[in-house]
């Protein structure tokens, strides 16, 4: 039962990775700044794609830096092809 209980209450103590960190700022980004809505079957997606298991200790130093400078990195119009 414990078992069951530890993926859980791992969701519950927010361990993102500095990727899914930048999964959730990206959405946050694009909604405050652009006033466009990730679907929520989107970010989890997203969520999945860069879950520790899939992620090398390089991909996460990229998404570190780029974390803190997405309004620098993109703009709205980047995100047209996220909304067509």
């Amino acid at each position: 039962m414990l078992r069951c209980l530890l993926p859980v209450l791992a969701l519950l103590t927010g361990c993102a990775n500095e990727c899914q960190d930048l999964c959730n700022n990206m959405a946050d980004w694009a909604e405050t700044e652009c006033g466009e809505t990730f679907p929520k079957e989107q970010v989890n997606d997203c969520l999945a794609t860069y879950s520790n298991d899939n992620v090398s200790e390089m991909q996460l130093a990229d998404c570190a830096e780029y974390s803190d400078r997405i309004d620098e990195e993109w703009s709205c119009d980047d995100l047209d092809t996220y909304f067509e």
